[in-house]
């Protein structure tokens, strides 16, 4: 795991910053967090910016960010907003895909929910990306201190 503070340029990253937070940005419900057996009050918001070929009308906004982490292949760019709750709470483990490839997560905000990597957490800071192994075990948890948790996930060759 590697982990870089300050990945885009302030002003790149507050441009991005003020689009995905926007009222006007579309997000769109998920029933579940990790899978199934998730209780009924696990669910968030996604925007797949890139997803199986498919391209959303913000994939743009990550062109810097795909140049500065050297993409051969993208598999997926997926946005996650996870609304407030009581007490920051970890959801379930999950892997992204069953094969081995390249993975970061993008921090869009700063909140009290971190992401669990087995043993080691990391919390969320603006313009923070994780680079990690997403085959592996992860997991992400929802924050009780923001309104909401938005985390960006890049999944490559």
């Amino acid at each position: 795991m590697k982990i870089i503070d300050n990945f885009l340029d302030k002003e790149e990253f507050k441009y991005i910053q003020e689009i995905i937070m926007s009222s006007d940005f579309p997000w769109f419900y998920n029933r579940r967090i990790s899978g199934p057996e998730d209780p009924k009050n696990f669910y968030y918001f996604t925007h797949n910016f890139y997803k199986d070929n498919m391209q959303s009308n913000y994939f743009s906004l990550w062109k810097s960010f795909l140049n500065k982490i050297d993409v051969k292949a993208l598999l997926r760019i997926k946005g996650g907003l996870y609304p407030s709750v009581t007490k920051s709470t970890a959801n379930s483990s999950h892997i992204d895909y069953t094969f081995p490839h390249k993975g970061c997560i993008f921090y869009i905000n700063k909140n009290n929910g971190p992401t669990y990597f087995g043993k080691k957490k990391v919390m969320p800071e603006e313009n923070r990306v994780v680079f990690f192994d997403p085959h592996l075990p992860h997991s992400s948890s929802r924050c009780s201190d923001e309104q909401v948790r938005i985390t960006i996930t890049f999944n490559y060759f």
